[in-house]
């Protein structure tokens, strides 16, 4: 069977689960989370497995995003989940490198003074905190999310014109996307909260995403993925993440400064993403632990605009990588994770507790 034989069939059985199980999302994200729990995670270290072998845990920005997955579980039902992201996060406390001169989390598991720390990874760490603070307000939350922050701001400096580096020893030469999109979203949702920092945190946000716009944006809207510095080569390849995260700062310098150009630009990367989606399928072409970035944005943008397509484009995706799982579930835990993710925000589009959290969240600066 050809690849676009392939996907087609899976997403009819996509297409079939939604009509016979209307409503079902919440149902679907537990039952995906719980195979995770069972499938991959270790009691002795309080984190996961990178894969089925269990011969090593998983890397601290694969981490993240099965942390980002029990925040939105236990919003969603804390008398299960409350205790277990409770406890995730102080195992977490193994990444994290307290005796670094500016502390931050490490790739991988540390005894402190490393020097393995990479910014994109702290930045997806920063936005999941403070998502799980906006969810349970345990102050824990915010002081490790401002923590981490100052690490990722400490990766800008002024050469190339400005932007944040990939990596604290400036491994692979490069300033990417990666690095830069969730910085600015971080400083933006972190703002809401530092009360005392919070011009400065929405300034900087505004630098990073100016800087980013003129180095690694294209003509289309879309980004690409990472600046060399020494040479000034820009190494092309877009991913939906990349793209995810911008349209995402754009709509946080939005709420933050109402200026509606930011919105506009946000709406016209939105657009633009259309490009990552398969011509037969309609589903998003990158594997799902990028793409799984762009459906999240894609409904925030949702909640900003009512724009319908928006929420139809998440669904169909949603619905299509759920029906892959059910048929084939990866062996890797970060990819199972993503798809709880996505399962666990598209309930709440449908429930009113859901929507009043990031009506919130969400909220515009008046």
């Amino acid at each position: 069977m050809t690849k676009v034989l392939t996907i087609a069939l899976l997403f009819v059985m996509a297409s079939a689960i939604r009509a016979v199980e209307p409503n079902q999302y919440a149902q679907h994200a537990e039952e995906v989370t719980s195979s995770i729990q069972t499938k991959f995670f270790d009691t002795k270290s309080g984190v996961y497995f990178k894969t089925l072998k269990h011969d090593r845990l998983d890397y601290v920005w694969l981490q993240s995003v099965m942390f980002a997955n029990l925040t939105a579980a236990a919003r969603i039902d804390p008398e299960k989940y409350a205790a277990s992201l409770d406890a995730y996060f102080t195992a977490l406390d193994g990444y994290w490198d307290a005796k670094a001169k500016i502390p931050g989390y490490e790739a991988a598991p540390t005894r402190g003074n490393g020097n393995d720390k990479y910014y994109d990874d702290n930045a997806w760490l920063v936005i999941t905190f403070l998502e799980a603070y906006e969810t349970n307000h345990d102050p824990r939350y915010l002081q490790r999310a401002d923590e981490t922050q100052k690490f990722v701001l400490s990766g800008w400096d002024e050469e190339i014109g400005g932007g944040i580096w990939w990596h604290e020893r400036h491994k692979d030469g490069t300033k990417n996307t990666c690095a830069n999109g969730p910085a600015a979203v971080g400083c933006l949702q972190l703002a809401k909260f530092e009360t005392a920092e919070s011009l400065a945190l929405i300034q900087k946000a505004r630098e990073i995403v100016a800087w980013t716009n003129s180095a690694l944006q294209d003509d289309d809207g879309l980004f690409d993925d990472r600046k060399v510095v020494a040479t000034g080569e820009i190494k092309q390849g877009k991913l939906t993440y990349n793209s995810a995260l911008m349209l995402r700062a754009n709509l946080g310098l939005y709420r933050a400064t109402g200026e509606n150009e930011y919105l506009e630009e946000a709406k016209r990367i939105g657009e633009a993403a259309d490009w990552f989606l398969d011509k037969h399928t309609g589903l998003y072409r990158d594997a799902v632990r990028y793409s799984h970035f762009m459906i999240e944005a894609d409904l925030e943008l949702y909640r900003a605009t009512n724009e319908l397509y928006l929420l139809e484009r998440a669904r169909r995706n949603v619905d299509a990588i759920y029906a892959n799982w059910k048929a084939n579930a990866p062996d890797d835990m970060m990819s199972s994770a993503c798809i709880a993710r996505v399962l666990w925000l598209m309930s709440e589009t449908e429930a009113e507790l859901g929507r009043a959290f990031w009506r919130n969240a969400d909220e515009v600066e008046k």
